[in-house]
């Protein structure tokens, strides 16, 4: 079995995530920066092997993370997000991260609620012990509800949109149950979309 580490890209995304922090610290030392970490859900996603055998990604818990400030009626910032997961079946290990610069437009509709809805672009990475590890444009459209539980802490559902480039190299894997050419496998298409569930707490500094 082959596999792919991710510690490489894991650790540029973790400096990316910082500089970018450090930015908008510097830029907006005097403006308030809100930080929102995620625990959720991701589903979506799959690969096929050379005659046409489908495996989904299994739906798996994701963490998040957004570091915004305010900007007119609403907000801009990064967010993060890691899914480790495996294919069904299969049980290979997939892990599929994203890094975004996003923005979002928030609508108030009660005292201590609001909505927001917005997009963002960047990159993801994907790796794991059936495909070889890719970094690739990435999108996604979100929207969500915050609930005021104080002025500075605020609860935050979310669902997101990730649309994603990957990788459609073949990779042998030859514990399939033949190994011929059924033993290579890759995504079954080169755009990826997923479906996020997200539920965090967004604290003001």
């Amino acid at each position: 079995m082959r596999s792919y580490p991710t510690t490489g890209a894991t650790k540029t995304l973790t400096r990316v995530i910082a500089i970018t922090t450090a930015v908008f610290i510097s830029v907006h030392c005097n403006a308030t920066i809100i930080v929102t970490p995620f625990i959720g859900y991701s589903l979506g996603g799959g690969a096929e092997t050379a005659d046409g055998t489908n495996y989904d990604i299994s739906p798996s818990a994701n963490l998040a993370l957004a570091i915004e400030f305010p900007f007119r009626n609403g907000r801009m910032g990064a967010f993060y997000s890691r899914q480790d997961s495996s294919l069904d079946n299969l049980n290979l290990d997939t892990t599929i991260q994203y890094l975004q610069f996003q923005s979002s437009a928030e609508y108030q509709i009660g005292e201590s609620t609001q909505t927001y809805i917005g997009a963002g672009l960047g990159a993801s990475h994907t790796s794991g012990q059936w495909t070889k590890s890719h970094t690739g444009f990435a999108a996604s459209i979100f929207g969500g509800v915050e609930y005021y539980l104080t002025k500075n802490l605020a609860i935050n559902g979310q669902l997101r949109w990730q649309g994603t480039v990957v990788s459609n190299d073949s990779v042998s894997i030859c514990n399939l149950p033949t190994e011929d050419q059924s033993c290579f496998i890759a995504f079954n298409t080169n755009w990826m979309n997923q479906v996020q569930t997200n539920l965090g707490l967004s604290v003001k500094f």
